[in-house]
């Protein structure tokens, strides 16, 4: 080690030697002066020469006077390096002072951490793919045609719909929206997919006991009482052209359209949760002819803000829904995407009847 030029009484190398720090001095041309004995060690132990990983850094910090902190290796080590530089009682810059602080497990656990990440964050596409595919198909069958939009705020989604053909006369909708939009949500829509496309057609048929049933079934699971879903779930009789509907805690009513006029199919319920448990849902009926309209949507739909904070409201949807014409989810969209000013933070779901 070259003969230091910076007095002793400015660094106190028998201080600097007890600490596990590694640490070395370079002087006011940046070369090593000082190492303290735990540098020596590991620099020994990697066969190095001393020679500074990144000269330019410590020129920097030299020549403006900067305090300067960076990364790098030794041998397979990561550090965090912090210089400072050594001035004279004059305030003359005589030299610098670097602290090296192993952050090897701290550097292990951040590339672990990203990989866990990136590893849930590839698990998530997966389930996201598996919840679209669940969901119907677009087009026309015996009795509608059928539209949709399903934008998640995340990757998986809260938000669930379906249609499942019952018999040769009835149809059933449904139209749920679990809390959050996670893995916990996500697993809830999977329940409710499940449990209503596997449910007796002779119960699926009454809303009022398919809701029931599928109460009961939930219930079952003893879920966390932080988990809970709402539902409206309509069933259609072509027959009858009579479409009876029940509703459990779901405050999105669906809008019926007939000759440019929108009325609200409202009814109350429960919402299907650990914490209370329904005894009972109304069920109510709307006759439907060819050429009528039903937007079934949920809360990330209405509760969407503008930039003065503004939700969309019920009404506005109505008030929208009344006027557009032969494509209304694509008018639907493009109205939100105008009105929203921020990302999205809750699942946005809606979906398009019409009657043939």
């Amino acid at each position: 080690m070259r003969k230091s030029e910076i007095p002793n009484n400015i660094i106190e190398t028998k201080l600097l030697d007890t600490m596990t720090d590694l640490i070395r001095v370079v002087d006011k041309d940046n070369r090593v002066v000082y190492y303290n004995h735990a540098m020596e060690k590991v620099l020994e132990k990697n066969e190095r020469d001393g020679k500074h990983d990144d000269d330019r850094m410590t020129a920097r910090a030299l020549g403006s006077g900067e305090n300067i902190q960076r990364e790098t290796y030794i041998g397979e080590t990561y550090y965090s390096v912090k210089t400072n530089p050594i001035r004279s009682e004059a305030g003359d810059i005589i030299g610098a002072i670097e602290v090296f602080r192993d952050k090897s497990v701290e550097k292990r656990l951040q590339v672990e951490l990203i990989e866990k990440n990136r590893a849930l964050i590839e698990e998530q596409m997966s389930a996201a793919s598996i919840q679209r595919a669940l969901l119907p198909q677009r087009g026309y069958d015996r009795f509608f045609y059928t539209d949709y939009f399903y934008r998640p705020a995340e990757i998986l989604s809260g938000d669930f719909f379906d249609i499942i053909e019952i018999d040769e006369d009835h149809t059933a909708i449904y139209m749920a929206d679990a809390v959050g939009h996670g893995f916990a949500s996500s697993m809830a829509t999977l329940f409710i997919s499940q449990t209503m496309r596997n449910m007796d057609p002779e119960i699926l048929v009454d809303p009022t006991v398919a809701m029931m049933g599928l109460v009961h079934r939930f219930r079952e699971l003893n879920p966390p009482d932080t988990m809970y879903f709402t539902m409206f779930l309509g069933v259609y009789s072509k027959k009858n052209r009579k479409f009876t509907y029940a509703n459990a805690g779901h405050d999105c009513p669906p809008l019926l359209k007939r000759n440019g006029h929108v009325r609200l199919l409202m009814n109350a319920g429960f919402p299907v949760t650990q914490l209370v448990e329904a005894t009972f849902y109304e069920c109510r009926s709307a006759y439907l002819q060819k050429g009528d309209e039903l937007l079934f949507y949920t809360d990330g739909i209405t509760e969407c803000r503008s930039r003065g904070r503004k939700q969309y409201g019920v009404d506005a949807l109505r008030d929208l829904f009344s006027r557009i014409g032969d494509d209304p989810l694509a008018e639907i969209q493009q109205t939100l995407d105008d009105f929203i000013y921020e990302d999205i933070v809750d699942d946005m779901t809606c979906l398009y009847v019409k009657m043939i």
